[in-house]
């Protein structure tokens, strides 16, 4: 382009400082009705039917060569509502031979039929020999049989690794609970439960009955400093957890817990005190699971000490049909703590807080610079439950275009395994403001978990919506 002499350059540039001054008043304008307003939250005395925690039933088959896979039982899984089952695998008829091909189809069959259940049932699998407490007569006399059985289950478990969540024990013992079997010396529980941990599948959890037991396996005194966390080595040590079929029973736990002091144990299978083996669990249990039953003892069974018990020892799983007494002992109980749930009874109180319990503290956001605006999103979470998520979920930040009934999905890093027992986190987040369209936007927060996509329930009193949990309302102009 060619301008004459004639040109008025003398006009150009109050000209382009007029257009800049109104595109900054634009701007401006733009920025100062950028408003966005926050919800309040409260905690809710609802139970949350969320994944991998809660109270379970037992659920027991014998696996027989009578089985006809067409013609088999119908295993009804269909009316199975809680959100674990202890499904025990008796493995008797095997006790002198090889898993045969029908034992094994009917374990296959058994397994497929779980992980169809509507209520999307995860298992605690506990395979053993005895259910009537006579393991010697009923386990195989070989140590080499009971791998050759770990090979030969493997496959099965495997491949439904998304529905089973733990196996419980090392198929030996009484009711399969690690005691009054042959196999019992310390060579031979390593080697079992090494040889599992060589089989199955990473991702599921293993537990052994004491904390004994744990430390003999692990060659530890202690829980490592640097523990890996929620099995992120896939090494045994990372993925090994404990159960306890004697939780209050007395004060060793019906012997679960000695009383050696620690700066007197002779070697790592020593069995503590009660004071001290608890101290441990609640290392321990923060990253692997912890669970079983309950035995009644007139002290340990009130209410304040079974809460402070089952929250240091992180439990997140109960037999909810043993023992009566104690589940009765809760129920005439009322739960005086100072948070939402003071005057509710204390089986409601235990039932809600197993596992992890997180919800919505409160939300923020905050609108910094004037010219080109920022919005910083804080939400605030706390886990109230006994323990924490040890499998990996997905927190995500919605926001929704009203006006167009468009989404725009924000990745949020909140890994809430990292958010344990009575903790409180806050996490932040920036709204993309300068790349959202004119509109109304509701702005909202969701929970799934990664292996199975079930939505996570948050313990709030504000309504669970389709689209998340409503964090708040704004308009971008």
């Amino acid at each position: 382009m060619h301008f004459s002499d004639n040109f008025p350059f003398r006009l150009l540039i109050p000209a382009c400082i007029l257009l800049a001054t109104i595109l900054l008043c634009l701007l401006i304008i733009r920025s100062s009705r950028i408003t966005f307003t926050t919800e309040s939250f409260s905690e809710s005395t609802d139970y949350l039917n969320n994944p991998y925690q809660g109270f379970y039933h037992i659920v027991g088959y014998t696996l027989s060569d009578n089985y006809i896979p067409a013609k088999g039982p119908s295993y009804n899984t269909d009316s199975y509502s809680a959100p674990l089952a202890l499904v025990e695998i008796n493995l008797k008829n095997y006790r002198q031979t090889e898993i045969s091909e029908t034992g094994l189809a009917q374990l296959n069959d058994i397994l497929d039929s779980w992980s169809k259940a509507p209520s999307r049932t995860k298992l605690i699998l506990r395979f053993l020999y005895d259910w009537d407490g006579i393991a010697p007569a009923t386990e195989p006399e070989s140590l080499d049989l009971i791998l050759t059985h770990m090979d030969q289950i493997a496959a099965s478990v495997n491949k439904h690794c998304d529905t089973v969540y733990i196996m419980q024990g090392i198929f030996i013992g009484n009711w399969g609970e690690m005691h009054h079997s042959a196999f019992m010396d310390a060579a031979s529980v390593k080697t079992l439960i090494r040889h599992l941990n060589d089989v199955i599948d990473p991702s599921i959890y293993f537990s052994v009955r004491t904390p004994a037991q744990w430390r003999m396996i692990n060659d530890l005194y202690d829980v490592p400093a640097k523990f890996p966390a929620f099995g992120s080595d896939h090494s045994l040590t990372g993925r090994l957890g404990l159960f306890n079929d004697g939780i209050l029973g007395s004060e060793s736990d019906l012997g679960t817990y000695g009383n050696t002091l620690r700066h007197d144990a002779a070697s790592p299978s020593y069995k503590g005190t009660r004071k001290e083996e608890l101290a441990f669990q609640n290392k321990l249990c923060r990253y692997v699971p912890n669970g079983g039953e309950v035995i009644y003892n007139a002290v340990l069974s009130e209410l304040e000490t079974s809460v402070s018990d089952l929250r240091t020892m992180h439990v997140s799983y109960l037999n909810a049909d043993y023992d009566n007494r104690v589940l009765d002992t809760w129920r005439a109980s009322v739960w005086t703590g100072n948070d939402a749930f003071n005057g509710c009874d204390g089986y409601s109180y235990i039932k809600a807080h197993l596992g992890y319990r997180y919800l919505i503290q409160s939300c923020k956001i905050k609108k910094s610079g004037f010219i080109l605006p920022k919005l910083t999103l804080t939400l605030s979470l706390q886990n109230t439950g006994f323990s924490n998520t040890l499998k990996p979920f997905k927190t995500s930040i919605l926001l929704k275009n009203t006006t167009t009934g468009e989404y725009t999905v924000l990745p949020f890093n909140a890994d809430l395994r990292e958010l344990g027992s009575g903790e409180k986190k806050s996490f932040t987040v920036k709204l993309p403001v300068k790349d959202l369209e004119s509109g109304n936007y509701e702005i909202y927060f969701s929970v799934q978990d990664e292996t199975s996509g079930q939505t996570i329930l948050l313990g709030n009193e504000n309504e669970m919506t389709e689209d998340g949990y409503l964090l708040g309302c704004g308009q971008v102009p």
